[in-house]
């Protein structure tokens, strides 16, 4: 079994949105000195009094430059981006966080405004070929190769191929 803390870096009303941040990654790393397997990020929109945790890739990044163990879970990405660059972002932080990255995908609660399996697809595409098309219904791509791939550290090539 593993431990993990997660966090949604909430911001009440009357908190600053930087002491929002600094709280919420101050939490972060305390998790990995506590012991914790894992760190687990929200991607919250549009909601003031909530969330200030609206990119959590970046937030993802910067962890994993102050953490030297502790997995780092995106729960859940929300797929609003364009998924080549989609693809090379989480590819990157992967890379970053030597393979300590642990992507999630969700729909959210604003499903008009996604385009969710034709990304999925995409993003399975981008990290496993090593070149590829895709003739979809909202993207179109011809003959792409997305670089960096996920780490290997992090087991996830081996793991997709299999169908996992």
């Amino acid at each position: 079994m593993e431990f993990g803390l997660f966090t949604e870096f909430h911001s009440p009303p009357g908190v600053t949105e930087a002491a929002a941040f600094d709280e919420s990654q101050a939490q972060m790393k305390a998790a990995e000195d506590f012991g914790f397997d894992a760190v687990w990020l929200a991607e919250i929109h549009f909601q003031k009094d909530r969330s200030v945790l609206s990119a959590p890739l970046i937030v993802a990044s910067a962890l994993a430059e102050c953490t030297q163990r502790v997995k780092i879970g995106i729960a859940v990405q929300v797929t609003l981006s364009y998924p080549l660059r989609l693809a090379e972002d989480v590819a990157t932080v992967d890379h970053i966080s030597k393979g300590r990255l642990e992507f999630g995908v969700g729909r959210s609660g604003l499903p008009g405004h996604y385009r969710f399996l034709e990304t999925l697809d995409i993003l399975r595409k981008a990290w496993i070929q090593d070149r590829f098309s895709h003739q979809g219904k909202y993207f179109q791509f011809q003959d792409v190769c997305i670089m960096p791939k996920p780490s290997p550290r992090g087991g996830w090539r081996s793991s997709a191929r299999r169908g996992r």
